[in-house]
């Protein structure tokens, strides 16, 4: 009885430990490194939030991050979002998308000021190079520096 106990203890952990090794799994897609994060902003005509918002998007320091940084995409209320992108409850709503559409940071809902709005943009930063392992504004500064050297 103990060995009839030990030889299926035996079939089970091979089992087990064989199942953790499969080959079936699915190929997992390459993560492609974008050049710019995507700033999806959603909004609505007479929506003073989202006015006020943009507003803050046109000061010098936010701008100067979009510019460089961010690819700004607008779309409006009730348009058709990428695929996996759970519809925003009101406007404004940023997300904050890299590769493949996935999202870096939790979605920015509500109108914000110009600190707000740079903290969110500075964390998409943080989280773009935690995730690509690529620091946009470092590379950035070196593109530029070496613009400037070729001239």
């Amino acid at each position: 009885m103990l060995r009839l106990k030990q030889v299926m203890l035996s079939f089970v952990t091979i089992f087990l430990l064989l199942g953790c090794f499969s080959d079936n799994e699915a190929p997992q897609k390459k993560r492609v490194t974008p050049d710019k994060i995507t700033f999806l902003f959603v909004t609505q005509p007479d929506c003073p939030a989202c006015d006020y918002l943009e507003k803050s998007m046109n000061r010098k320091k936010p701008k100067s991050l979009l510019d460089k940084y961010f690819d700004v995409k607008k779309l409006y209320y009730g348009e058709k979002l990428p695929a996996g992108i759970t519809p925003p409850n009101g406007t404004p709503t940023v997300y904050f998308l890299g590769s493949n559409d996935e999202i870096l940071v939790e979605p920015m809902v509500g109108q914000r000021d110009e600190e707000g709005l740079l903290e969110y943009l500075n964390d998409a930063l943080l989280e773009f190079k935690n995730t690509y392992h690529v620091d946009l504004e470092k590379k950035r500064d070196e593109n530029e520096t070496t613009k400037i050297s070729t001239i």
